[in-house]
């Protein structure tokens, strides 16, 4: 999984996009990103439940890889599996100290029914917008980190779930905007949970999928099925109606239920994150005028 890079001077080969690759010193960027990073930690820990454990500069890396990966902020989470998928409490670790993840959660005791959500928070410390390619390739590396942390050490979990916070005080390169609209998380299972902070043009932050649901519009039923679905109720057991197409109906409603269950987790999930990321004031709280101007300052002299 390592990448070893032969230039330093190759942004595309300078993995991971993390502590280890910056303008200026480690402590110029603590000084912006420290209290914003404190912020989240607390609010997480208080708005959501007694199943989160936070990590802050966490090496994800195995033990048999050479270089660190480091991220600013690991959230953990236990999520039991219910039909509507909103997170329930399960267990308290916020006591626990361990090294690792896969130390901290590898107990014994039966988890089969539950999830284990793990949130990645990166900060971004160049004097440039993240760019598109950064990301995806984090992305891909967190994503391989979970499937062989559910393979190899915590497989007694259901699901090993990744989500990934990038906040970048120079902001995000315009194709990331386009990435996020096309690649919602509920739409497709390969497609990762991703926020971005501060907002790009002040409101796109995130790549939750969330359905506007189709359920009562007559119309659309009309001219998709050729019935609505008052009509599909009263015809389905007289055997009047096309049954191939009462079938495709059926179809239909079983996915509409299933996307509004989505649709409903992801609004919780957003309504969540919104507040411990302070997406409205996260532009002020990382001072961004300021910080650009003092870091562009520091690190010109």
């Amino acid at each position: 999984m390592t990448i070893l890079t032969e230039s330093k001077s190759n942004f595309l080969r300078n993995y991971p996009f993390s502590l280890l690759d910056m303008d200026g010193l480690s402590e110029l960027w603590q000084k912006i990103y420290n209290p914003y990073i404190d912020l989240i930690e607390s609010k997480i820990i208080m708005s959501k439940n007694d199943s989160i454990n936070t990590f802050r500069n966490h090496n994800f890396a195995f033990n048999n890889e050479i270089q660190p990966r480091i991220a600013d902020l690991i959230i953990s989470e236990l999520e039991e599996q219910i039909s509507n998928p909103v997170s329930k409490s399960s267990r308290n670790n916020l006591n626990k100290s361990k090294e690792k993840i896969e130390d901290l959660y590898s107990d014994v005791v039966e988890k089969e029914n539950y999830n284990l959500k793990i949130t990645f928070v990166f900060t971004h410390k160049k004097m440039q917008p993240l760019k598109l390619i950064q990301m995806l390739k984090l992305s891909d590396e967190v994503k391989k980190y979970t499937q062989l942390l559910h393979k190899k050490k915590l497989k007694q979990y259901s699901k090993i779930i990744p989500q990934i916070i990038f906040i970048s005080l120079f902001g995000f390169e315009i194709p990331i905007g386009g990435y996020l609209r096309d690649n919602l998380h509920g739409k497709l299972n390969r497609n990762i949970s991703t926020m971005v902070v501060p907002p790009i043009d002040n409101k796109l932050w995130n790549n939750y999928l969330i359905e506007i649901s189709k359920e009562g519009n007559n119309n659309y039923e009309k001219r998709i099925w050729g019935l609505t679905f008052d009509d599909y109720k009263s015809l389905k057991n007289n055997g009047t109606a096309n049954q191939i197409q009462v079938n495709k109906m059926e179809t239909y409603y079983s996915d509409l239920k299933e996307s509004k269950e989505i649709s409903e987790y992801n609004y919780h999930q957003l309504d969540i994150w919104s507040d411990v990321l302070s997406i409205k004031n996260s532009y002020t709280l990382l001072d961004v005028g300021n910080s650009r101007k003092m870091i562009k300052e520091l690190v010109i002299e």
